[in-house]
C-alpha cells in the first residue's frame, strides 16, 4: 500500500470517526423533550436540591447556599426553598411564606395543571442551543439567549443530563445582570455571577402526602378560609384579583 493511499486511508477513517462522535450528539430539543417525558410518566419523585450562587461566570468562589427539595406525588407537587413553598394540587396553587406568614390561594389553568416541576421545555423558547458536550454518561447543552431584548434573569444556561437515564443532575445558569456582591471590606462589588443547581434524589421517603384541606378549607359556595394550622397567617386569595 503506498503512502498516498495510506494517508487517504487515514483521513477516511478519521472522518468516520469524527461524523460517529457527532451523531451520537443529541440536540438540545430533543434531550428536553426526553426529560420532560422521563419526569412526566413518573407517579412520585423526591429530590434534594442544592443552590450555590457563585461570583463571576468562572471561578469557584461561592457567595451564599442553600438547601430545598422537590416532591411530587400523583397530581401534588411541593418545593420548599428558604422558609418558603409552592405546593401544586390538581387545580390549585398555594404560594407559602412562611417569614411573614402569608399564603396566597389560586387557580391554575389547564397547560399548567399537566407541568411537571422539572419541566425545562420553556427553555427552548427564549435560548438557543450553542454548544453539546458528552463527558462520560453526562451530556451538557448550552443555550444562550434568543433575543437580548427580551429581559430574561439569565443569558446563558448550561444543562446536565444523565444520557442513560434523562435525569437532570445539575443546572448552571448564567445571571444577565450584575449582582451586588460584597468584598472583603464590606462594600458592594457589583460583578457578574452564575447559580448552580444540583439535584439528588432523596432516600427519604415523604410520610403524608399534602392535602388541600391542610392548608385551606373550601365552604359549600367555594369560599376559601384557612385551616387550623395556618390560622396565624394572612391568606391572600388571588382568584378574586
Amino acid at each position: 500500500m503506498n503512502l498516498k493511499v495510506k494517508k487517504g486511508l487515514s483521513i477516511i477513517i478519521l472522518l468516520c470517526g469524527y461524523l460517529s462522535l457527532y451523531a451520537q450528539k443529541p440536540t438540545a430539543s430533543q434531550t428536553l423533550t426526553k426529560i420532560e417525558s422521563y419526569y412526566k410518566s413518573l407517579s412520585e419523585f423526591n429530590f434534594e436540591v442544592e443552590y450555590k450562587m457563585y461570583k463571576g461566570y468562572e471561578g469557584n468562589h461561592i457567595t451564599e447556599s442553600y438547601k430545598g427539595t422537590m416532591y411530587k406525588n400523583g397530581d401534588v407537587s411541593q418545593i420548599k426553598i428558604l422558609g418558603s413553598e409552592i405546593i401544586q394540587f390538581s387545580d390549585t396553587q398555594l404560594t407559602i411564606t412562611n417569614d411573614n406568614k402569608t399564603l396566597i390561594y389560586n387557580k391554575i389553568s389547564e397547560d399548567v395543571i399537566h407541568k411537571s416541576p422539572m419541566d425545562v421545555s420553556s427553555f427552548l423558547k427564549f435560548y438557543k442551543e450553542t454548544n453539546t458536550e458528552i463527558k462520560g454518561n453526562v451530556l451538557i447543552h448550552e443555550m444562550v439567549i434568543k433575543n437580548a431584548q427580551i429581559p430574561m434573569p439569565y443569558n446563558k444556561i448550561k444543562v446536565y443530563v444523565n444520557k442513560e437515564t434523562s435525569e437532570i443532575e445539575r443546572q448552571v445558569l448564567y445571571l444577565a445582570t450584575k449582582v451586588p456582591f460584597v468584598d472583603e471590606n464590606g462594600k458592594e462589588a457589583p460583578d457578574v455571577g452564575r447559580m448552580e443547581i444540583s439535584f439528588k434524589k432523596n432516600p427519604k421517603s415523604v410520610s403524608k402526602v399534602p392535602e388541600l384541606n391542610d392548608y385551606v378549607i373550601l365552604d359549600s359556595q367555594n369560599n376559601v378560609r384557612l385551616a387550623k394550622a395556618f390560622t396565624a397567617y394572612t391568606i391572600i386569595n388571588q382568584t378574586n384579583l
